[in-house]
């Protein structure tokens, strides 16, 4: 006998061929935080069929564990149904590289367990603003590594900042104050100081990034 069934929201953080005719889906969620589910890739042609899920998306899923594993074992999706989509993020390469490095960061540093709803709650965030037109999207990267970091109690403007030249300090002041659709021109001080703040986390607090 299957599992019961697991219904949750989650953004999809990562979509990869598995064995056979599945898919593997790595998704984070506001209760459950970061989960793994097997998504049969050739599925009943009914006109109730949802589309496949794409990178990005938000989506509503009923789960269930496969049969003899109730409660252990992967998660196979049993029904899904896209409540966002954010394909417009792939319209070009920086916009999809942010969102792409965003969701990889997330897979790799999950966070605490009483973070996962803001956590969630910043993806969709994040992902919103890339999905429109005008967006820096290395604004958003920046801004959301930031967030995620000073919200999860790390001493960024008691430590990193401060480490910083005065002329950086502003720029990330700057860019603290601006909005995703910023009239500013590019920003490539902040790709920059996106590496530095990674390097930092990475050597200090043991996150992981590329």
């Amino acid at each position: 006998m299957p599992g019961p069934v697991h219904r949750t929201e989650a953004h999809v953080l990562a979509k990869t061929a598995h064995t056979g005719d599945h898919w593997m889906l790595t998704c984070f969620s506001p209760t459950d935080g970061l989960i793994t589910a097997l998504l049969r890739s050739t599925r009943s042609h009914k006109n109730d069929t949802a589309p496949s899920p794409d990178l990005f998306d938000l989506l509503a899923l009923e789960l269930q564990h496969g049969r003899g594993s109730p409660g252990t074992g992967p998660w196979f999706v049993r029904e899904h149904r896209i409540l966002t989509r954010h394909s417009a993020i792939g319209r070009d390469y920086p916009t999809l590289a942010a969102a792409s490095r965003l969701a990889r960061n997330i897979t790799r540093n999950p966070g605490p367990e009483d973070r996962r709803a803001a956590i969630h709650t910043l993806l969709g965030q994040a992902f919103n603003a890339l999905e429109r037109t005008g967006t820096r999207p290395e604004l958003v990267y920046f801004k959301s590594l930031y967030c995620l970091a000073r919200d999860e109690g790390l001493p960024i403007k008691q430590e990193w900042l401060p480490s910083l030249p005065a002329s950086d300090q502003a720029v990330v002041a700057n860019a603290l104050r601006q909005p995703a659709e910023s009239p500013e021109p590019a920003m490539p001080d902040l790709i920059r100081l996106a590496k530095r703040l990674e390097s930092y986390l990475s050597s200090g607090h043991d996150l992981i990034f590329d």
